[in-house]
């Protein structure tokens, strides 16, 4: 199993907050590219089909919260991505 299968897996069954590093390094495993915002603000946009997800980076702590981390699953689940 490669490193972005395990990413994949272990956000696939996240129930609480993830690590921001580990969602970056699974997104860019996707095919996304991280385009700084305003602020902590983050855009990733795939290469290819040039979709985005905005998320905004994590501080003082580094864990996104859950609702997010439903919120990016689930698109990713309907894109089949994950």
């Amino acid at each position: 199993m490669t490193r972005i299968d395990t990413l994949k897996e272990e956000f696939r069954a996240c129930k609480g907050p993830f690590p921001y590093s580990k969602l970056v390094k699974l997104l860019i495993g996707l095919g996304y590219e991280v385009k700084n915002g305003d602020g902590a603000g983050r855009k990733f946009i795939h290469a290819i089909t040039k979709k985005v997800i905005i998320v905004h980076e994590p501080h003082p702590g580094n864990e996104i919260k859950s609702y997010l981390v439903n919120q990016i699953r689930n698109y990713l689940l309907d894109r089949k991505e994950i």
